[in-house]
C-alpha cells in the first residue's frame, strides 16, 4: 500500500525559461477540451482528493480493487521504462510513480487536463530534489489530440492509470498511440497501465468501484479490453510487451512504426 504523505499545493511558478510551457498551454486554447475529457479530470479538484490520491487509489484501491500492487508492481516497472534525455508523463495524478524513479540526467514534460495535478506533482518533484523547477516544463493539454509543434522528441513516455479516465470506445483511446509515436525518439518507449472492463474479472470491491466511477463520467473502460490495446500498440510500435496484473493491462512498446 503506498505511503500516505504530504502533498503541497502552491501556485504554479513561471519564469523566463517557461516561455514554452506557456506557449503550449495557450495553444491548447485553440483546441477546445471535450465536456467528456474535462469530467475525468475534474475529479482531481474535489474534496481535496489529490490529498488522499496516494492512500486511497495507489493503496487501497490499485491493491484490493485491482489485484495491482503500486508499491511492488508498477512503481519498478515504471523505473524500468524511464529513459535518460526528454521524459513526458501524461495524466500525472499527484507524481507518486515519479519520485521513486531515478531521475538524473532527464529533463520532463509534464502533461495534464487538471492544474491541481500539475502544481502538486511539480513542486513534490522539486521538493524532494528529483528535479529542478526551471527544466521542469508543464503543459495544460487533452492527450486525445496531437502535442503542440514546440514539444521536443521524447526518449520515453508514461501514461499510468489513465486510458481508463478517457472519454469514448477503444478506437478514440488508441488514436492516442498514433500521434504520440511522431513525438518520439526512434528508439523511444511508451508503457502505462490501464483498468480493463472486458476480459477480466473484477471482484465485488472493483466492481463497485467500476460502476461509481463510470456513472460519474470519472472512468469509461466498459469496454476496454487486452486485446484491442495489444493490437493497437503492434500496429504503432515494433517492440511490444503487455500482459494483465490482476484486473489492470500493463505494456511497455518502443521503437515507434513512422
Amino acid at each position: 500500500m503506498a505511503a500516505t504523505s504530504t502533498l503541497t499545493r502552491r501556485p504554479l511558478t513561471m519564469s523566463a525559461s517557461d516561455v514554452e510551457t506557456k506557449t503550449s498551454a495557450d495553444s491548447h486554447s485553440d483546441m477546445p477540451t471535450s465536456d467528456a475529457s474535462a469530467r475525468g479530470a475534474e475529479v482531481y479538484s474535489r474534496y481535496r482528493f489529490l490529498a488522499i490520491y496516494d492512500w486511497w487509489v495507489l493503496g487501497v484501491v490499485s491493491s484490493l480493487a485491482w489485484a495491482c500492487s503500486v508499491r511492488s508492481f508498477t512503481v519498478p516497472w515504471c523505473r524500468r521504462s524511464i529513459r535518460k534525455g526528454e521524459h513526458l508523463d501524461i495524466g500525472v495524478g499527484t507524481g507518486y510513480c515519479l519520485t521513486k524513479a531515478d531521475l538524473t540526467g532527464v529533463k520532463l514534460t509534464l502533461v495534464d487536463l487538471n492544474p491541481d495535478s500539475l502544481t502538486t506533482t511539480k513542486n513534490r518533484l522539486v521538493d524532494q530534489g528529483k528535479v529542478k523547477a526551471e527544466e521542469t516544463r508543464c503543459l495544460l493539454h487533452d492527450i486525445t489530440r496531437p502535442l503542440p509543434p514546440s514539444c521536443p522528441k521524447f526518449n520515453s513516455v508514461s501514461l499510468y492509470y489513465l486510458l481508463h479516465c478517457m472519454p469514448g470506445p477503444m478506437p478514440a483511446k488508441t488514436a492516442v498511440f498514433a500521434h504520440l509515436k511522431h513525438s518520439m525518439t526512434p528508439d523511444g518507449v511508451i508503457s502505462g497501465t490501464s483498468v480493463l472492463g472486458k476480459g477480466v474479472s473484477h471482484n465485488l470491491f472493483g466492481r463497485i468501484i467500476m460502476f461509481w466511477m463510470n456513472r460519474n463520467g470519472w472512468f469509461d473502460n466498459r469496454g476496454d479490453n487486452a486485446e484491442d490495446f495489444t493490437e493497437a500498440l503492434k500496429e504503432h510500435f515494433h517492440f511490444v510487451e503487455t500482459r494483465i496484473e490482476g484486473v489492470v493491462f500493463v505494456w511497455r512498446a518502443s521503437k515507434p512504426r513512422v
